[in-house]
């Protein structure tokens, strides 16, 4: 109720609508609590620039605050992420993704199947044929990437998983992914 009450007697900065825009937001908080909120006087112009005087270095800091909160509420689950950002954690991967199970199990299946020693050859032939990602056109190849830069499933295979042997099928918002870890740099101590 204090908010209101607080709300209308902010809204009278101005001399000419100060009056105006005092009744209208008094009536609203008068309806809102119950009882006569007392419109207030308008500011004049001098009563103005001091205000925006005494504001003018805390305005800056207020609003900086206010959108480092804002990104970090909003990304809480990227918090995480963010501190791989700053540390060393990072991996080199490719991926074949698809949209159908069925035929990610069939590639998992016929690359796991074949001489190990080129995996990296054959996976990037097939993210060639079959995977519709753009990163098909690079054999897959993801480049190299930190923590929380991926969807959490995919990221979570890629830096829980082992390196050299291909995981998946792993189901995303994008369909199915084979993935191929081919370095991996653990955080740092």
């Amino acid at each position: 109720h204090n908010d209101m009450a607080a709300v209308a007697s902010m809204a009278c900065i101005a001399p000419q609508t100060g009056a105006l825009v005092s009744r209208r937001v008094s009536a609203r908080a008068s309806r809102a609590i119950g009882r006569r909120v007392a419109p207030v006087r308008a500011l004049g112009a001098g009563e103005v620039a001091q205000i925006a005087d005494s504001l003018e270095d805390v305005i800056p800091q207020v609003a900086v605050a206010l959108s480092v909160g804002a990104i970090l509420y909003a990304s809480a689950g990227s918090l995480k992420g963010f501190a791989a950002l700053l540390g060393g954690e990072e991996a080199t991967a490719s991926h074949i993704l698809v949209k159908d199970p069925t035929l990610a199990q069939s590639l998992l299946e016929r690359l796991q199947d074949g001489p190990q020693d080129n995996l990296e050859d054959r996976f990037a032939r097939e993210a060639g044929k079959y995977s519709e990602c753009p990163s098909k056109s690079k054999g897959g190849s993801l480049g190299t990437f930190k923590p929380g830069q991926m969807v959490k499933e995919f990221n979570d295979a890629v830096f829980q998983g082992p390196v050299g042997t291909i995981q998946g099928p792993v189901k995303t918002q994008f369909g199915w992914h084979l993935i191929l870890v081919t370095d991996r740099k653990e955080k740092e101590a």
